[in-house]
């Protein structure tokens, strides 16, 4: 069986395409095509000279999962002053996103989001658990393996905390018009990813190129 080191030693060749060519695809991209500008631009979390980067995903998405190594890649290289923030497509109803989402909130108010992040996009994709898509017993199964009881689990699927947290994504994605998943909003500002003509290595070229843009920004 296939676990997270699928996505470990893609990283590490994903790491040197990004970076070794981003200046030059950087010259090719094109406002309208490969981004576009958020109107009206929206506030950001962030403290005053740093950059807000948040990426929309969907555990179900293979498009999200093409891009996982290329986004762990970018992680061990991005400014120190890029907040980099997940935000999962909390959209009700359709395919049972709303599900995923939730169990995307549940890891992290149990501290598990670094430890299930990754195996469980693998889970999905590579063992093809799809019913980890749809099923709240299906993740909670899952769950059980990093320790998480059922009471435990039930207890935080259905907390006042990951509800608050629900909300606040379905508000984000709502403000932002976000239509597909993966999306990349840089600075409340600028808006790419998958649905902009581009593959995964030159899309993380393109949020690099943005954050410089926002980079130069904060130096006048």
């Amino acid at each position: 069986m296939k676990t997270s080191k699928t996505l470990t030693a893609a990283t590490l060749a994903a790491g040197l395409l990004i970076f070794g060519g981003s200046a030059l695809a950087a010259a090719n991209f094109q406002e309208g095509v490969n981004y576009v500008p958020v109107s009206p631009a929206q506030p950001t979390t962030v403290a005053p000279g740093q950059i807000e980067v948040i990426e929309f995903f969907w555990y179900g998405c293979p498009h999200c999962f093409a891009y996982e190594p290329y986004v762990d890649a970018w992680l061990k290289h991005k400014p120190a002053n890029v907040v980099f923030k997940l935000i999962p497509a909390a959209w009700p109803g359709g395919e049972h996103m709303d599900i995923d989402a939730r169990a995307y909130y549940t890891a992290q108010a149990l501290g598990l989001e670094p430890k299930i992040h990754n195996p469980l996009f693998n889970a999905i994709h590579v063992d093809n658990r799809f019913d980890l898509t749809q099923s709240q017993s299906a993740l909670q199964g899952f769950f059980a393996k990093y320790g998480v009881s059922k009471q435990q689990f039930d207890a935080t699927w259905n907390s006042f905390g990951v509800n608050l947290k629900m909300n606040q994504a379905l508000q984000t994605i709502t403000r932002y018009g976000i239509q597909g998943v993966p999306t990349f909003v840089i600075n409340g500002k600028w808006m790419t990813g998958a649905g902009y003509q581009m593959p995964p290595q030159q899309a993380m070229q393109c949020v690099e190129f943005l954050i410089q843009q926002e980079q130069a920004a904060l130096k006048k």
